[in-house]
């Protein structure tokens, strides 16, 4: 997955660390297909789910301040992600495989699900798309 002009929602900090976690993607795509163990894979996994927490604080600090009036919503979708993400790192604990395009598939498209459908919105919004 690579960083795409489609992406912008026109908050530079939003965007910044939208490339951020798509690079992050990238780097466990390629952990993975280049044969690193399991364990680093989940390390790379791990930071991301970190960084994921701080951009999501991040993000509803900006839709806080701007007045974004579906904040309370979109808190939600956030919630609902890292419990997704936890549950995943939760069967990979217990020994339960998920595929390399299953795991990455799965970040990709919610990641570039949520910012064309919701983080968007954000700069409408704004005025700035």
């Amino acid at each position: 997955m690579k960083w795409q002009n489609r992406f912008a929602t026109g908050i530079k900090k939003v965007d910044d660390e939208h490339k951020i976690l798509i690079d992050m993607i990238d780097r466990l795509e390629k952990a993975i297909m280049n044969g690193n163990d399991c364990e680093a894979a989940r390390k790379v996994l791990y930071g991301l789910v970190d960084y994921v927490k701080i951009h999501f604080k991040d993000e509803e600090e900006v839709m806080k301040k701007i007045g974004f009036p579906d904040l309370k919503r979109h808190k939600v979708l956030h919630k609902n992600l890292v419990n997704e993400v936890a549950s995943i790192l939760k069967d990979l604990k217990c020994g339960k495989t998920w595929t390399v395009q299953e795991l990455i598939g799965f970040l990709q498209h919610w990641l570039a699900d949520h910012i064309l459908e919701e983080d968007i919105k954000i700069g409408v919004y704004l005025g700035v798309i």
